[in-house]
C-alpha cells in the first residue's frame, strides 16, 4: 500500500506531493526507480548527489522539470521528455513517481497526458480516470488548455498546427518580457539560410545574445511546408507557408488567441482538424495587405528587448519588406495583432513549392 499523499494510478505509476517523496522512495514495497520532480525550481533530494558510478539499483533516476503552476506555465514543451521518461521507467520494469508541490496540478497534468497517450483518451476522460484514483487532481486552466491543444495535434508537437504556432509565439513574447532578450532557440530557423550540415546541427549567424541559431532543412522543408514566400526584388526565400500566423479579420486584440483554436485548429491530420496542407496554404483575407509570420532568424532586432518595433529588411538585398512590433499593430483588415511580425504583400511573392 502506498503511503499517505501518494496514490498508485496504474501498476507501478504513482502521484504524490513533495513532502511525501522521500518516504515513498524509501519504501521498498513501492520500489520507486524513477522520479519526475516538478517545481519552480524543482526541490533537492538526498540522492541528487549520488555518484554516477554507484550501484544502478540503488540510484533513483530523477527528471527535474522547472515549471510554474500558472496558467501561462509551459507544460506543452515539456511533455515529450516527461512522457518518454515515464515510459522508459515502466517499460524497464521500474516504478515511477510523479510529484509537484501538492500533487494537484503539475503532476496531475503530466499524468493526464500519459493516460491520454497510453489509453487513447481525450483530456476530459483522462482526467476523470485520474480523479477516480486521485480525487484531488486538478490541473490549472492553462494546463487543461494545453492538453486540449496537444490532443488536437494527435498528442505530439506539430509545427504545422496553427494553434501551436500561436502558442509558441505567445510563449516567446512572455519569455522576452521576463528575460529581457530573445534567444536564438526562441525564433524559427531561417528557411533561406544555407545549411552546412544536417538539419538541426548546422548554424547560421544570429544577431541576438547567442552567436548562432540552428538551421532547419533546406528551403525550410519540402512540399509539406507549404508555399514559398520570396523577396520580390532579389528572390531570396524569406518564409514558408507553415511560418504564417493566422488571425481573424477585424477580431481585435485577441485575434492571435491560440486558445480559441486549440479544439479545431490542430495540425495532426486527424478528421475534422486542420492538417498540415490546409494550414500551410491558409491565405489572408482579401483585405489583408500583410502576411503575418512567426519570428524568424533573419529578422534583425527581434532579439533586443530594448527594441519594441523596427522595419524588416531582406537579409540579401536589404530592401524593406515589412515590420515587427512586440506591442502589436493593426492589419489592413482591421484586426489588431499582438505581437506582430509581417511582410507586406506588395514586397514579396507567394508561390507554390517547387524543387
Amino acid at each position: 500500500m502506498a503511503p499517505p499523499d501518494v496514490t498508485e494510478v496504474e501498476p507501478r505509476l504513482f502521484i504524490g506531493a513533495e513532502d511525501a517523496v522521500e518516504a515513498a522512495v524509501a519504501d521498498a514495497a513501492l520500489g520507486v526507480t524513477h522520479l519526475v520532480s516538478f517545481g519552480y525550481p524543482p526541490p533537492s533530494f538526498p540522492w541528487d548527489d549520488d555518484d554516477a558510478d554507484a550501484d544502478a539499483d540503488a540510484v533513483v533516476r530523477t527528471l527535474k522539470v522547472e515549471l510554474e503552476d500558472d496558467d501561462d506555465g509551459d507544460l506543452l514543451s515539456q511533455l515529450p521528455d516527461v512522457l518518454a521518461f515515464i515510459s522508459d521507467g515502466l517499460r524497464g520494469g521500474g516504478a515511477v513517481l510523479v510529484h509537484c508541490h501538492a500533487g494537484v496540478s503539475r503532476s496531475a497534468a503530466a499524468l493526464v497526458a500519459h493516460l491520454m497517450r497510453a489509453r487513447d483518451l481525450d483530456p476530459d476522460a483522462a482526467l476523470a480516470l485520474l480523479r477516480a484514483k486521485h480525487a484531488r487532481a486538478s490541473p490549472n486552466d492553462g494546463f487543461i488548455a494545453q492538453l486540449e491543444l496537444w490532443n488536437a495535434m494527435d498528442r505530439k508537437l506539430s509545427a504545422s498546427s496553427e494553434a501551436y504556432r500561436l502558442y509558441s509565439l505567445a510563449k516567446t513574447a512572455r519569455r522576452r518580457e521576463h528575460d529581457g532578450y530573445v534567444a536564438a532557440t526562441d525564433v524559427r530557423p531561417d528557411p533561406g539560410a544555407a545549411a552546412e550540415g544536417p538539419p538541426g546541427v548546422a548554424a547560421a549567424p544570429f544577431s541576438g545574445v547567442a552567436a548562432t541559431t540552428l538551421v532547419g532543412p533546406k528551403d525550410g522543408g519540402g512540399a509539406e511546408a507549404g508555399a514559398m514566400i520570396r523577396c520580390r526584388r532579389c528572390r531570396r526565400l524569406l518564409a514558408r507557408g507553415t511560418n504564417r500566423t493566422p488571425h481573424a479579420p477585424g477580431e481585435g486584440v485577441d485575434a492571435f488567441s491560440w486558445r480559441k483554436r486549440r479544439r479545431g485548429g490542430g495540425g495532426g491530420g486527424g478528421a475534422g482538424m486542420l492538417g498540415a496542407s490546409a494550414s500551410a496554404s491558409a491565405a489572408p483575407s482579401p483585405s489583408c495587405q500583410n502576411i503575418f509570420l512567426e519570428p524568424l532568424a533573419w529578422m534583425r532586432g527581434v532579439e533586443d528587448a530594448s527594441v519594441v518595433e523596427k522595419k524588416l529588411c531582406c537579409p540579401k538585398c536589404e530592401t524593406k519588406v515589412g515590420h515587427f512590433n512586440w506591442s502589436g499593430s493593426r492589419c489592413s483588415c482591421g484586426a489588431w495583432v499582438t505581437p506582430s511580425f509581417y511582410v507586406q504583400s506588395g514586397k514579396v511573392d507567394v508561390m507554390p513549392y517547387a524543387t
